[in-house]
């Protein structure tokens, strides 16, 4: 954050930006600190020389206090368990100055001019503004409209500038709500394709006084225009319908940071006018021109698709620009622990309305794929069909590959794509169009937990990882959290946060999971937030804390070199510690009972060691495994290390005595 505190003001650094930008002293950087970060450390905290501001305060409009919002919107990360109480009373934050102008006590942007006075040629703009503020008739909102139009001409004036660009169009949003306007394009279709010929209907109701009149429509810059003097009487629908044919090089709806493929914790993105916006601009623009008044005023929309839905009433979400077809994988990642194919069941769903092609999965020499190709026609938007292939790794050294699908048509082979759609009530449909691929990682490992059993946590997808590595896995049910159905199983494992979202259920199963483990079973217990497993789930006392390693090139080190679990069936070594992503784990143990034996050891760089991550304890017969080690994100990425490793876990039971 200080380099880039600093380099936004010093123009040689990044030249190529100053053709659109240009270079921005920031007034000051400053860290919001907290005694929370010296509790967590048993330190004192020490507020001397810190600014504070007042952040509990309450919304009279809102009837509720900054507090009461914040907990409802920390209760809302669900994944992983955050829900907090409501603080009600006003509160405390704590702001330490990294470089820049000192700020004034209780006003952390003391000094930062958010006048009209930073808009050239602007005197006397702020009045007019608070004239329209105290003249608004919260009955009457058309009311302010001669005012408002009055007021635009006014910004006008002022020439170019980026305010003034930017409370102009406000000031058009403000007119169009203070007449109710109802202004909306909508496509005859959920999707298109490129090149297709497709109905966009614009709707407009005014439902004020005002003199209002659509002038003109225009898509795609000409590619569909009408000019029409159409009046919009109040309260009453007028529709215009427009038939545009699509460029066949226009873009799929992907948001711009997803178009090129990245690095590690960046994006690529080529046109940097885009880095900032929080969507994408318009692939498919829709101009509208309406008359109000004596002024012309220019409304950008873009087409939605429009449903009844018989529970929810009517459903919009944008147009979305797709190929004829999606082709779905069924994983990302294919783990060949050994030299045996795997059959692959491809699902392709037709975005448009007819689709015939030739679908094709292709990986590098050495792999084998059969067959080499299938026919699919499908008729009708979201008809669906599923092929088979089967996929061979080399017989030697198999290393990672890319699997690719492609599809080809009227003698034109292109690459396929995927879909997946995010939709919740809470949000803006989205669609993530993505290459249909998938990685294939061939590596040894040796699994010899044919069976196991799992108790499903929160998000998890480690079951079908363990699928990967020929393990059939059952998700249990509470009938069958039982010993004498348990001793079917050779490992019986404990998903992601599954303490944390049914300790209740955890705490009755414990005396069967105990005794299933004392006849030569192993239960293995991954990830818990704080508070993590009680006593009533463990056989042995220990303590979950925040401790975590987030360098997921930090070193490993191994404890019990001796130890079984490094040696069965899979002997694990440094290597096995490479390519991992994201993190090495989190929530690790920091006290725990004798009976614990504790096998890796890491730390990110300049941290204390932390020995809590994988701990194994004896349990007459078989054993009890507790890891911190991030597996929910190390097995769905492909990493063989990480699959060897969990392999021992689940056949630790296995080891012959």
């Amino acid at each position: 954050a200080l380099e880039a505190f600093r380099a936004a003001a010093e123009a040689e650094r990044f030249p190529e930006q100053l053709k659109t930008v240009q270079p921005w002293q920031a007034k000051r950087l400053l860290w919001n600190t907290s005694e929370f970060f010296f509790r967590a450390r048993n330190t004192a905290f020490d507020s001397s020389g810190l600014t504070s501001i007042s952040a509990g305060g309450y919304q009279p409009l809102l009837g509720k206090s900054f507090g009461e919002i914040a907990a409802a919107s920390r209760t809302m990360h669900k994944s992983q368990g955050f829900g907090v109480s409501i603080e009600r009373e006003t509160r405390k934050e704590y702001f330490k100055l990294l470089e820049g102008e000192p700020p004034e006590e209780g006003n952390i942007f003391s000094g930062i001019n958010t006048t009209w006075e930073r808009v050239p040629k602007a005197a006397g703009v702020a009045n007019k503004v608070r004239a329209l503020v105290a003249a608004y008739d919260a009955s009457n909102p058309a009311a302010s409209v001669p005012a408002l139009l009055e007021f635009r001409k006014v910004l006008l004036s002022l020439g170019e500038d980026p305010w003034i660009a930017e409370k102009l169009s406000a000031v058009d949003g403000i007119i169009a709500a203070c007449v109710g306007l109802h202004l909306e394009a909508v496509s005859e279709k959920a999707a298109a394709q490129p090149g297709e010929t497709l109905n966009v209907q614009i709707e407009a109701i005014n439902r004020s006084d005002i003199s209002i009149q659509l002038k003109s429509v225009r898509i795609l810059e000409k590619r569909a225009e009408t000019n029409t003097d159409t009046a919009l009487p109040a309260g009453q629908l007028i529709t215009k319908k427009l038939l545009v044919t699509l460029p066949s090089n226009l873009p799929l709806s992907q948001p711009y940071w997803l178009r090129e493929p990245g690095t590690l914790g960046t994006f690529t993105v080529t046109d940097q006018a885009l880095i900032g916006l929080p969507e994408n601009p318009p692939t498919f623009p829709v101009e509208v021109t309406l008359q109000i008044a004596d002024q012309q005023i220019v409304y950008h929309l873009e087409p939605r698709f429009r449903k009844v839905d018989r529970v929810d009433g009517e459903l919009n979400q944008p147009l979305v620009i797709a190929p004829a077809a999606f082709v779905e994988l069924p994983r990302s990642v294919f783990v060949f622990g050994n030299d045996q194919p795997k059959s692959l069941d491809v699902r392709v769903v037709a975005a448009a309305d007819d689709v015939k092609a030739d679908l094709a999965l292709e990986a590098p020499a050495g792999w084998k794929v059969e067959p080499a190709s299938c026919r699919v026609e499908l008729h009708g938007s979201n008809s669906e069909a599923s092929f088979t292939f089967r996929v061979s790794p080399p017989s030697a050294n198999p290393g990672e590959a890319t699997l690719r699908a492609y599809l080809s048509a009227a003698g034109e082979r292109k690459p396929a794509f995927s879909r997946q759609k995010i939709d919740y009530p809470h949000i803006e449909p989205q669609t993530l169009i993505s290459p249909a691929q998938a990685q294939l990682v061939g590596a040894e490992i040796q699994n010899k937990a044919p069976r196991v059993g799992y108790i499903l946590g929160a998000g998890d997808a480690v079951p079908d990882s363990l699928r990967e590595i020929g393990s059939e896995v059952k998700i249990l049910a509470d009938t069958e959290l039982r010993a004498d159905t348990l001793a079917g199983f050779d490992a019986i494992v404990v998903g992601v946060r599954a303490a944390n979202i049914q300790a209740a259920r955890l705490a009755a199963a414990f005396p069967e999971l105990l005794a299933y483990a004392k006849k030569g079973g192993v239960v293995v217990y991954q990830y818990n937030t704080t508070p993590g497993p009680k006593p009533e789930h463990l056989p042995y006392p220990l303590k979950i804390s925040r401790d975590r390693v987030t360098n997921e090139e930090a070193e490993v080190r191994i404890l019990a070199p001796d130890h079984p679990l490094m040696n069965f069936p899979n002997k694990i070594t440094a290597q096995d510690f490479r390519g991992w992503v994201q993190e090495r784990g989190l929530y690790f143990a920091d006290e725990w009972d004798s009976s614990w034996q504790p096998i890796l050891s890491s730390n990110d760089p300049g941290e204390k060691p932390l020995d809590g991550g994988l701990l194994v304890a004896r349990v007459e017969r078989g054993w009890f495994i507790y890891t911190g080690y991030s597996w929910f994100r190390q097995l769905p990425a492909g990493v063989p290390g990480a699959y060897r490793l969990f392999a021992n876990m689940i056949s630790l039971g296995m080891m012959p005595r």
